[in-house]
């Protein structure tokens, strides 16, 4: 098929049709009918005759035969016809009716326009065949500058035209080719959008949490099912400010949160919550929220919007409650047997009639072993206590860490504990509560160090703190333990194959006092292996003003 009908069918086929021969069909035959009206003595020559006859054949031919099955140079036949057609037409009516000549414009744009450069060259043959044939017919060779004008004037005015038509016709593939090539790119690109919304549906639908988007002016543009039944349970919607409900409690589910300070009211004022809990819905029916949320910003700099994601907790934190009434409950119950027992013994020891031999020591072992129980149930109900209350007061980190490793190491056989401090490490903190906190840091590093190990406990102030960092020489943690270390009761495999004695709640106890005075309480390791010793440093740091905010 010619350049103009890039579709080889038949369709395209009729489509070149109605494009190049048709409008040469028509117009000849205007011209014919005209000169069959007004000179009928020139329409019935053999000229004329010939040249009609050409013409319906040519454009018969365009029409039915299957140009689209045979090389694309093939339909040039058709133009090449409609130049003979013209050439015999203008050689009756060029002295009666010049304009006739004009008829070969339109296989000349065809030739041009649809086909390569190189048929221009057939089209420039074509004209000058036609501006020479009555001299041809005649056998006569032009004899004027008038003669040889009208000979060249045609052909050179075709040259002209097509390859300006030929040009633009070039340049207009080369744009159409462009505008295919980015409509099939488009295309793609569409493609590859649908799928990824489609994928991203589906996972928003699939994920057990509820995640909504807003854009950076507030409009909710993207929520799943997950997100808009939990709101339902507060009672709002989440198209509809104020995106806050009156059924919703704090984390102790007895405190009420206004609405300005909600979940999706603070994300969208641009606060980024992470694992922020709340209590929402009717009582009887409450459920708990964990969420999160987070700006998504293109190139740095372009707020798009906010993500929210909000978890349902609510068997998990059912699940803490529980655990945290049956610690509270355990305690006090065992905790009066044992008031007993320390009674009784005490009782039994100041008996002046208890003389039998031996049974004093194994009283005194009895009551040491009752005093560790009590210790452990101690514990036990400040494990069951999420708040960490402070009365801070000056004090030298010092003098409290000295203190705290006489207690970590009295009575126990172990490693050397050395303490070093350069400098004074005064604070406004705690006292009680911090000493705790460096007891559990040291005893921990006791426990796990062996016998011929160091533990070295070093104060150093710093720039609006002051740090107590506990290094040890032990078997080291893994990254595993790392990972849990501060979870409650949880005991390392080395401590539970050495049956090393605690409950699992010293670093947590240690991190909650660090965060109510507003600091932290950080852990690294390396484990020990093939002959090499393990370290472990923890380390404590206390803001010289605490932050006065109980810690959960």
């Amino acid at each position: 098929m010619p350049l103009l009908e890039p579709e080889a069918s038949r369709h395209g086929r009729l489509r070149v049709f109605a494009r190049a021969q048709l409008p040469f069909a028509i117009a000849f035959a205007i011209v014919a009918i005209l000169v069959a009206v007004v000179l009928p003595e020139r329409f019935f020559t053999l000229a004329v005759l010939g040249g009609t006859a050409i013409a319906v054949v040519s454009t018969v031919l365009a029409a039915v035969l299957p140009w689209e099955r045979w090389p694309t140079s093939a339909m040039a036949a058709i133009a090449v016809l409609d130049l003979l057609a013209v050439a015999c037409v203008r050689m009756e009516l060029i002295s009666v009716a010049p304009g006739a000549s004009l008829l070969c414009i339109f296989p000349v744009l065809w030739l041009a326009f649809g086909f390569t450069p190189r048929m221009i060259i057939l089209a420039v043959v074509g004209t000058l065949f036609i501006s020479s044939a009555p001299y041809l017919l005649r056998a006569r060779t032009p004899t004027s500058a008038v003669d040889w004008l009208n000979v060249a004037l045609l052909p050179l005015l075709t040259i002209g035209i097509a390859v300006a038509v030929n040009i633009g016709a070039r340049q207009l593939r080369r744009g159409q080719r462009a505008i295919r090539e980015q409509a099939a790119e488009l295309e793609v690109s569409l493609a590859r959008a649908l799928d990824a919304e489609a994928l991203a549906e589906s996972i928003l639908e699939t994920v057990d949490a509820g995640v909504a988007f807003y854009t950076a002016d507030g409009t909710l543009r993207l929520a799943n099912a997950h997100a808009v039944d939990m709101v339902s349970a507060v009672g709002f919607r989440l198209d509809t400010p104020p995106y806050a409900g009156p059924h919703v409690l704090q984390a102790d589910r007895r405190t009420p949160i206004p609405f300005d300070e909600q979940i999706i009211p603070r994300a969208l004022r641009g606060e980024l919550l992470s694992n922020h809990l709340e209590w929402v819905g009717e009582a009887g029916r409450q459920r708990a929220i964990l969420a999160s949320s987070t700006r998504v910003v293109r190139n740095g700099d372009t707020h798009l919007g906010t993500v929210i994601v909000a978890h349902d907790v609510t068997e998990l934190a059912n699940a803490i409650n529980v655990r945290e009434a049956f610690l509270t409950t355990v305690s006090h119950e065992l905790r009066t047997p044992l008031t007993s027992i320390h009674g009784y013994l005490e009782l039994i020891m100041d008996d002046a009639e208890v003389d039998a031999p031996g049974l004093l020591p194994a009283l005194r072992v009895v009551q040491r072993n009752a005093v560790a129980l009590e210790q452990r149930v101690q514990e036990l109900l400040a494990a069951s206590d999420s708040t960490v209350q402070i009365e801070p007061s000056r004090i030298d980190l010092t003098d409290v860490a000295a203190r705290a490793i006489e207690t970590a190491t009295a009575g126990v056989s172990g490693p050397v504990v050395r303490l070093r401090a350069d400098a004074a490490a005064v604070v406004s903190a705690d006292p009680e509560q911090v000493h705790r906190a460096i007891t559990e840091l040291v005893a921990n590093a006791v426990k796990f160090t062996p016998a011929d190990g160091t533990v070295d406990v070093v104060v150093e102030p710093g720039a609006g703190h002051v740090e107590v960092s506990v290094s040890d020489t032990g078997v080291g943690m893994s990254t595993d333990e790392l990972r849990q270390a501060f979870d409650k009761f949880y005991r390392a495999d080395y401590a539970r194959d050495q049956a090393v004695q605690g409950v699992g709640l010293g670093l947590p106890a240690a991190r909650a006092i660090a965060d109510a005075h507003g600091g932290s309480v950080t852990l690294r390791s390396s484990p020990a292996g093939a002959g090499v010793p393990g370290s472990t440093v923890a380390t404590l740091m206390l803001p010289t003003e605490p932050v006065l905010t109980p810690s959960r």
